[in-house]
């Protein structure tokens, strides 16, 4: 990581959360070369970029592989997202497979680059998202029109109870177990017990998982 150097007023701040030293040093330099853009914060975990937040630091664009040790990249994008709602994940990875880039999507994933893509149409895509874009290289796009057409379904019955469906509804809105025991009123038993049976009727084991599935077959 070079130095931290104030940046200027009219630059954006990038994020980078990359865990292959090399490359991380090389996309961090490539930003800095971009004119309107700027990172100081260059960080190899998901737990040490929450840290930086969490600190004080508000980037507006937060560029975040998918596969780093500890916590993974599209795990860290509810965090930043809770953290720091007005900043702007963007996946940068290897992998273009159709769950990792709905689950980042679902998430809050604001675009989703291949680490193939040109220095220039990273730069470009940077920029572009604060405005409103999706950094998106044509590959990807059109994978994830054909995945929401493949996903407009009707939907199917789980058996999931009332409760059960008030609890999915607001592990998709991105609140965690002590958050969902707040907000309904009931103990952290109680909620446990639920998500269980909610894991066990749409045969999942994680709350990635659950959130992707409920999305994708549209159970809330």
């Amino acid at each position: 990581m070079k130095p931290a150097e104030q940046p200027l007023d009219n630059q954006i701040n990038v994020m980078i959360i990359e865990d292959d030293e090399l490359y991380r040093e090389s996309i961090q330099e490539l930003i800095n070369d971009c004119e309107s853009l700027q990172c100081n914060h260059a960080y190899e975990s998901c737990e040490a970029g929450i840290q930086a937040v969490e600190e004080g630091f508000a980037p507006e664009i937060i560029l975040i592989d998918i596969d780093l040790p500890g916590m993974n990249g599209i795990e860290g994008i509810r965090h930043f997202k809770q953290l720091s709602p007005a900043s702007k994940s963007v996946m940068l990875t290897v992998f273009d497979d159709d769950d990792n880039i709905f689950n980042a999507l679902c998430y809050g994933a604001s675009g989703y680059l291949l680490k193939s893509a040109s220095s220039e149409n990273i730069c470009q895509y940077m920029t572009d998202v604060l405005s409103g874009g999706a950094a998106m290289n044509p590959h990807i796009a059109a994978k994830v029109l054909k995945m929401f057409t493949q996903y407009s379904q009707p939907k199917k019955e789980y058996g999931l109870t009332g409760r059960e469906k008030e609890i999915l509804q607001l592990l998709v809105n991105g609140m965690n177990k002590k958050h969902i025991a707040g907000e309904l009123c009931i103990s952290l038993f109680t909620v446990d017990t639920h998500l269980k049976n909610i894991y066990a009727k749409l045969q999942v084991h994680s709350q990635i998982d659950v959130v992707s599935k409920a999305l994708k077959e549209r159970l809330i």
